[in-house]
């Protein structure tokens, strides 16, 4: 783009995309929503039901349709990383686009076309009808750069802006290694969506087998220390009396929606088998996440012991085969 944005479109303005369109509209951007369903209405009709640390705020953003589109948009991805084929179909083909989705096997889906990464580590939940953001004193960090490294151009009128609106954001000359740490916290998120307080071994050894590949692979991947020095202090606070429990892969199994599982933790599956570095435990995860989601299982509805011998099971080779649901 050879100058700023005109406006910021979220494609995809759920919890992320309307929680942090909101702020941004209420900073003095220029903001449009696109959301479907349910919660499309709601903002449609009753506007945006935000809340937060600093408490309830109603705003007013534009909603609108990807026949809304104007050159001069700059379109943020927030849509569940399988859903990117089809959003991107939806829209001209010279948009300038930032994806702030989960996981790497979305970046490339869009390879091809300009894209800015974002790297989130905003907590966010959408319950009936509200957007909460649980951050505190900053509702969260988004790290910028153009992917997979160099300059797009309106990367750093974005950070300004995400600056104005309350967050800690920077930009990168190579994202990459960013967007690979962050991809490492997310694979903790199926163990607590399917069980209160899952096992931390397992958890750890769901990231050894994704370190293991990004180690064979040969890339860069920030360490966690300097990750979470970069991205805090932060704290995720108790929202109207309700703490937040689990991520975004645990407010989607209590909505019934599909599972990231498999672009999460698919994607290591996959890269580990071209690079002959195992990964049974990532594999497992993508199984019990398919059951969990066909039979409706409702969010830890497993006890610590039952995860750890379903697990094992899909391991055993069962994966892919129905199975009992959970207390049957």
């Amino acid at each position: 783009m050879s100058s700023d944005p005109q406006r910021v479109v979220f494609l995809g303005a759920g919890a992320i995309g309307a929680g942090v369109g909101g702020l941004l509209w209420a900073a003095g951007v220029d903001v449009l929503l696109i959301a479907r369903g349910a919660h499309g209405h709601a903002l449609t009709h009753e506007g945006l039901d935000l809340r937060s640390a600093g408490g309830p705020r109603r705003l007013r953003v534009p909603v609108g349709t990807v026949e809304d589109v104007r050159p001069g948009d700059l379109v943020v991805l927030a849509t569940m990383g399988h859903d990117t084929a089809a959003a991107v179909a939806t829209l001209p083909p010279d948009v300038p686009l930032v994806s702030f989705q989960n996981g790497l096997a979305p970046l490339e889906e869009l390879e091809g076309r300009e894209v800015i990464a974002g790297m989130l580590y905003v907590p966010a939940e959408r319950r009936a009808g509200v957007v909460v953001l649980a951050g505190s004193p900053q509702p969260g960090a988004i790290f910028l750069g153009r992917w997979p490294r160099g300059a797009v151009g309106p990367e750093a009128w974005f950070a300004d802006a995400l600056t104005r609106a309350g967050f800690r954001a920077e930009v990168f000359a190579d994202i990459a290694p960013w967007i690979r740490a962050k991809c490492l916290t997310n694979l903790g998120g199926i163990h607590v969506a399917l069980c209160d307080a899952p096992p931390m071994d397992l958890v750890d050894a769901t990231v050894e087998e994704a370190r293991a590949v990004f180690r064979a692979q040969g890339v860069d991947v920030i360490p966690d220390d300097v990750f979470d020095a970069r991205i805090g202090p932060m704290e995720v606070v108790a929202v109207d009396g309700l703490p937040r429990v689990g991520g975004s892969t645990r407010h989607a199994l209590a909505r019934g929606d599909r599972l990231e599982t498999e672009w999460l933790h698919g994607y290591f599956v996959r890269l580990g088998e071209r690079l002959g570095v195992p990964t049974p435990l990532n594999a497992a995860l993508v199984a019990l996440a398919a059951q969990a989601t066909a039979e409706r299982w409702a969010p830890g509805c497993l006890s610590a012991e039952e995860l750890r011998d379903r697990l094992a099971h899909c391991q055993g080779g069962s994966a892919g085969r129905p199975g009992r649901g959970p207390n049957a």
